[in-house]
C-alpha cells in the first residue's frame, strides 16, 4: 500500500484539527449565574451563585443539604448510602451538575451562556 501526497495532507489536517480541539478551540467553560435545585424533576429552589448560603431540600429518602460558597455549589449532606454526591465536590460552571440519584435531588448550574445538550439517552 502506497501513501500518496493527498493521504499525507489529509493526515496532517486531521492531526491539526485534533490538536486544536484538545487545545480548547471551543473556548472556556461558561460562567455560572444560578444554582437550580430540583427534586423529582421539579424545580424547588433557584439561588444566585454569587451569594453564599446553605439550604436543605426534602427528597424521597430524606433531607439533602446544598451549599453555595465562593461562586461554587455542592451537596454537603445526603441520606443516601454511598455518598457519591458528596464526594463529587463543588461545581461552578454552566451545564455542570451534582446529583443524589437515590434521593432524586439534582443541583445544577445555569448561566447566561449554555453549551446545550451533549447527548440524549432514551
Amino acid at each position: 500500500m502506497t501513501v500518496t501526497r493527498g493521504d499525507k495532507i489529509l493526515i496532517a489536517l486531521l492531526v491539526m484539527v485534533n490538536l486544536a480541539l484538545f487545545a480548547g478551540l471551543g473556548g472556556e467553560p461558561a460562567a455560572g449565574d444560578w444554582v437550580v435545585i430540583e427534586v423529582e424533576h421539579q424545580e424547588v429552589a433557584r439561588w444566585p451563585l454569587a451569594v453564599d448560603r446553605q439550604g436543605e431540600v426534602n427528597g424521597p429518602l430524606g433531607v439533602t443539604g446544598v451549599e453555595v460558597k465562593n461562586k461554587r455549589a455542592r451537596i454537603f449532606r445526603s441520606p443516601c448510602k454511598n455518598k457519591v454526591c458528596i464526594k463529587s465536590g463543588y461545581i461552578a460552571y454552566a451545564d455542570r451538575l451534582a446529583a443524589c440519584l437515590p434521593n432524586r435531588v439534582v443541583v445544577r448550574i445555569e448561566g447566561a451562556r449554555q453549551r446545550g445538550v451533549d447527548a440524549v439517552v432514551g
